[in-house]
């Protein structure tokens, strides 16, 4: 595993130094870092500190091709941004050991969805591995960050009626750990009512499937083409069949929360290391932190 996050990382900052290198003008010492990882450390951070004063030149290349073409050469990004994707990245393989999966995976994907909208696009990343990769990804966190704000909500209002009713806490661990069972349980209601909305929509979507599928279906009937199946409604019927029997298969399971994961339905908070990363996101919560935990402990 430990391996897999290592090359995850190193395909990322390869591809980072291989779009500093198409804009900027780079050496061929500074090339070998794209290609070979090869460096020392102590060349590497003189580099990024360069990139970090936006200290290099726009590569001749591209000015004299946006010549050619008649057009303005655009640079989606300068080095100081690129540089701190790089120190990102730097900092999260310092870490690899000690974080859990899901809190690595997390803060890799921020990285390489930062780099995604600083290039301007998933079509701009050069390597192809990490180009799929990156629409995987951001596919899932536009259905995560919907589910976000309002289970984040959750774990707001529980640890403010905790400390309403017994005070603030020592510590984060101490506060999490607290509500724990109470915060998984308001989950599961959150989740069950989500998948009752989702089977309604679904069921919706399939009703109007159908339709749509008689209605071809007699259409090829009136007509003296070849009659067959309309196959591409017919596709997504057999597809939303399938959606249907997994959430009335969840809903009716006795951990509908648990059963979620197994049938690929992914909530933010929910899975293996909720309260580690519950702790990691409060720390990012200044204000939070004051509300919860005592003076001289934030």
């Amino acid at each position: 595993m430990i391996d897999k996050k290592l090359s995850n990382l190193e395909l990322l900052e390869r591809d980072i130094w291989l779009s500093f290198c198409h804009y900027y003008d780079c050496d061929l010492v500074d090339l070998s870092i794209k290609t070979e990882n090869s460096l020392y450390p102590v060349h590497v951070e003189k580099i990024i500190k360069r990139m970090q004063q936006n200290d290099f030149s726009v590569n001749e290349e591209r000015i004299s091709f946006a010549e050619m073409m008649g057009s303005d050469l655009n640079i989606p990004f300068k080095p100081s941004q690129l540089a701190e994707l790089l120190t990102q990245l730097n900092a999260l393989r310092v870490k690899v050991n000690d974080l859990p999966t899901k809190i690595f995976q997390r803060q890799y994907s921020d990285i390489l969805i930062a780099y995604v909208q600083m290039l301007g696009g998933v079509e701009f990343i050069q390597n192809r591995t990490l180009a799929k990769s990156a629409k995987s990804i951001i596919a899932v966190k536009v259905r995560y960050d919907k589910h976000l704000y309002p289970r984040r909500e959750i774990i707001y209002r529980i640890l403010r009626d905790q400390v309403a009713r017994r005070g603030k806490w020592k510590n984060l661990n101490q506060a999490v750990n607290f509500i724990l069972n109470d915060l998984l349980k308001a989950f599961e209601v959150y989740d069950i009512q989500w998948l009752k909305e989702e089977l309604a929509e679904k069921q919706k979507m399939l009703w109007s499937l159908e339709q749509e599928w008689q209605s071809a279906k007699q259409a090829y009937a009136d007509s003296s083409s070849v009659r067959r199946k309309p196959a591409s409604i017919t596709k997504k019927i057999e597809k939303l069949q399938m959606e249907l029997k997994s959430i009335n298969q969840i809903l009716k399971s006795k951990y509908p929360s648990r059963e979620m994961e197994k049938f690929g339905y992914k909530m933010p908070y929910s899975g293996g290391y909720i309260a580690e990363t519950i702790i990691h996101e409060l720390r990012t919560q200044p204000e939070i932190l004051q509300e919860i935990l005592l003076k001289g402990n934030c």
